[in-house]
């Protein structure tokens, strides 16, 4: 019965704060507006923002929810649970499960859509020694990243044809700009993380990826140029979506790439402010030691609230 108890109690936890934070998330995220920040910062920040309700659950629940249950609840219990708590239990499973299924079925169709397009496609010649790049058949994407482990470029028959050799080079640049993202992982995760209404800080990443990938391949407006004429090209090859786990080279709004690529400007690149991810660090730091100072009267405060939810 204690650990009934506790599994129910940690799931009923998990489930409340992910619905909390995904509407808070949900809600002020539109107010951000990140002037004069690069684009791969813009990037990093809505993709955290969209995971942050699944990450501060999980550590809510781990550090503080089954610490506090397992040192603080008496035994031998006389208490039972109540019937919203044993529901919010299930409906905590079902949401586990439901992120589980999206996630394995999002890597199933993409497994299944490359293995159709790598039948028949050949080794390309190109200048990146690194990855692995395939000149795939016509009916393939036209350029596309697929992989977790070991990510590979395919490239379609028709857009060999249809691009120059720069505008070709600049598009492999784009596509390995999205592997040092590691952006189809990230589009693994999101699939995760299901909550309603999240669609537009997807899209609002998505589109944010993009952009930060054309700017990173960019050095010079010769390089713009060439990519934005690439880009243009081959908007015009594009057949259905491409699978979940995949960066495809045209997504996102065509239109507003194409622009900011016109506009390029190295001075203006150099003028925007990054966001490093160690930035994070001291702010982490210093909410370890608050937690360690303070950790058993917070763990006091959530045992309390725990039997509130309970009864």
């Amino acid at each position: 019965m204690f650990v009934l108890l506790g599994v129910t109690v940690s799931l009923d936890w998990f489930l409340l704060l992910y619905c909390l934070l995904s509407m808070l998330v949900e809600t002020v995220w539109r107010s951000l507006k990140p002037l004069h920040v690069a684009q791969q910062s813009v990037a990093t920040i809505l993709f955290g923002l969209r995971i942050l309700p699944l990450a501060a659950s999980l550590i809510v629940t781990f550090a503080l929810v089954v610490p506090s249950f397992r040192l603080m609840e008496p035994l031998p219990m006389h208490e039972g649970m109540g019937a919203i708590p044993l529901a919010l239990g299930v409906c905590a499973l079902l949401l586990i499960a439901c992120g589980i299924c999206r996630a394995i079925a999002a890597q199933t169709r993409t497994t299944r859509a490359v293995t159709c397009w790598l039948e028949g496609a050949r080794p390309l010649q190109v200048n990146s020694n690194s990855t692995a790049t395939f000149q795939s058949r016509r009916e393939s994407p036209p350029l596309i990243v697929v992989g977790l482990r070991h990510p590979r470029v395919l490239v379609s028959e028709s857009t060999v044809a249809l691009l120059t050799a720069d505008e070709l080079r600049m598009a492999l640049k784009h596509e390995l700009e999205h592997m040092k993202s590691y952006d189809n992982l990230k589009r693994l995760i999101l699939a995760c993380c299901p909550f309603p209404g999240m669609a537009k800080l997807e899209s609002a990443w998505s589109q944010a990826a993009e952009l930060a990938a054309d700017d990173a391949a960019v050095s010079n407006q010769r390089d713009a140029l060439d990519l934005a004429a690439a880009l243009v090209k081959l908007s015009r090859l594009v057949p259905k979506a491409p699978p979940v786990c995949s960066a495809g080279f045209v997504a996102g709004s065509v239109s507003e790439r194409v622009a900011c690529l016109l506009e390029w400007d190295e001075a203006s690149k150099s003028r925007r402010v990054r966001i490093r991810t160690w930035f994070v660090v001291p702010f982490a730091v210093a909410v370890s030691l608050l937690m360690t100072v303070a950790h058993r009267p917070v763990l006091t405060l959530t045992h309390e609230v725990t039997e509130w939810v309970v009864r």
